[in-house]
């Protein structure tokens, strides 16, 4: 899972907030270099032109979108399908936009279209030098944010949540996300930086790549939850009002009480990660472990009391 962040126009950016676009169009010329590691669910957040401040007019940070698809559109097809999406009123205002950029000026025969949806807008722009993070000011289009601190995107959202969200697109947006959209990235950025810094050296190789694919496949049966990193340790969901975290149980009948504490201890680690979220943002935490085959019933009724839900492995591996 990557953030990136991309040096944008903040005057294209003020006409999506003004007009309450919560999906939008982030639009790049086709000779634009391909991102090697951004995924479905990964954000992009907009460093934008127009916010510098300070001796080295650094750039600030003014809102997010959530990546769900690329595709290569020519200017007709872009405008056809995005109309005002892509953060100007008319055709020919994105047309001179695109010229302004460009270095041949000249429109290109396509462009690389990313969909961005769940858009949110800070209430004023970040900075990253404010939250401790350091880029270099000759960077041309975009950084790849974990590269730069592997904290990077949390510390990005919980700086954003002091100085506020935006309310205006909202506001006159017919189709605005959840309320929530913005407290389920925080908690599930800040609680994926924390369970990123776990080193999961417990299992061997091959307990470790069974785990994952029992992840794996759950996942396929149950969407709305999404692996924490690349480790594919846990899954994480929000629903409900609670965050629910999902873990890999391999049994071994020799080693079930060692493996056991062992899931008690990470269970009560996670728990605390949930206490450095804001307390206006903390959510019940709910743990479930997915076994690989059934557990002796004082082994259930151990976990049951530590408050951890047991699936059932046939159900689940069916």
């Amino acid at each position: 899972m990557s953030s990136i962040a991309y040096i944008t126009d903040r005057n294209m950016i003020e006409f999506h907030r003004i007009h309450g676009n919560t999906e939008m169009n982030f639009w790049r010329p086709s000779s634009s270099k391909r991102f090697a590691d951004f995924f479905a669910g990964d954000l992009l957040f907009f460093l934008a032109k127009g916010t510098e401040h300070g001796i080295n007019r650094e750039k600030g940070i003014i809102g997010y979108g959530r990546y769900t698809e690329a595709n290569m559109l020519s200017f007709r097809q872009m405008w056809n399908r995005f109309n005002t999406k892509n953060g100007y009123a008319t055709p020919n205002e994105l047309k001179e936009a695109i010229l302004k950029v460009s270095k041949s000026k000249t429109l290109a025969p396509q462009f690389h279209c990313l969909t961005l949806k769940d858009v949110v807008f800070f209430q004023s722009p970040v900075y990253l030098s404010e939250i401790g993070i350091g880029i270099s000011s000759s960077v041309e289009s975009y950084i790849y944010l974990e590269r730069e601190d592997p904290q990077a995107t949390a510390k990005i959202l919980n700086q954003a949540n002091i100085v506020g969200i935006d309310a205006w697109s909202a506001t006159v947006s017919d189709h605005a996300p959840d309320a929530t959209v913005f407290d389920d990235d925080l908690i599930r950025q800040v609680l994926k930086a924390d369970l990123s810094s776990i080193s999961d050296n417990f299992d061997t190789q091959r307990e470790a790549s069974k785990a994952q694919r029992m992840l794996r496949n759950y996942q396929k049966a149950h969407p709305e939850f999404e692996s924490v990193d690349i480790r594919g340790g846990e899954l994480i969901g929000l629903a409900d009002g609670e965050v629910r975290i999902i873990l890999p149980f391999v049994s071994l009948k020799n080693d079930l009480v060692r493996k056991a504490l062992y899931i008690i201890g990470k269970c009560k680690t996670i728990e605390s990660f949930g206490e450095r979220l804001p307390a206006n943002k903390r959510r019940p935490l709910r743990f479930a472990l997915l076994c690989d085959s059934s557990l002796p019933q004082e082994t259930m009724d151990f976990f049951t009391r530590q408050g951890i839900h047991v699936l059932d492995p046939q159900k689940e591996n069916e």
